[in-house]
């Protein structure tokens, strides 16, 4: 009796064994389905990986004074084009007031080095030698470009894709 209660633990014991193994490579074979159904409804461009397979890193910063309009621009980015947004907020002055005066989006270049700045710029519609672009590389802040979108953004991008 001993012996074939022993047989009963053991043969429990691999049926749940299996029973849980099953479950988990179901589970991981739906994540991995329903993460490339997600990526095939909305790809994102590859422009932006720079030489160490990093994305570019951008600020966006309300300049226009319109509620919303840097988080919508924010995800935008993120969503349709894979960009790291750090931060986004709205655009101040020297004293740190927030400053809604701009009337054409600005694009502040951080690092210059980094080769994804003319595929951003791009996006913009905008040329590196344009007058509305600034090269300052000495911000401190952990990002390669800061975006400072002023009140002629539907211009240059649809928000409402």
């Amino acid at each position: 009796m001993k012996h074939f209660l022993n047989f009963i633990i053991t043969f429990l014991i691999i049926t749940i064994m299996l029973f849980g193994w099953s479950i988990s490579k179901n589970f991981n074979t739906n994540n991995i389905s329903n993460e490339s159904k997600i990526n095939s409804e909305n790809p994102k461009i590859k422009l932006f990986e720079n030489e160490k397979s990093r994305t570019l890193r951008v600020a966006v910063l309300n300049g226009c004074g319109e509620r919303g309009i840097g988080d919508q621009f924010s995800s935008f980015l993120n969503n349709n084009y894979g960009l790291i947004i750090t931060r986004t907020e709205n655009a101040k002055d020297e004293e740190g007031e927030n400053k809604f005066d701009y009337e054409s989006t600005k694009v502040i270049i951080i690092n210059e080095n980094n080769t994804n700045i003319e595929n951003m710029l791009t996006i913009l519609g905008m040329k590196i030698s344009d007058s509305n672009i600034e090269f300052n590389s000495t911000l401190d802040f952990d990002e390669d470009i800061q975006i400072i979108v002023g009140k002629d953004y539907a211009d240059f991008i649809n928000l409402n894709k």
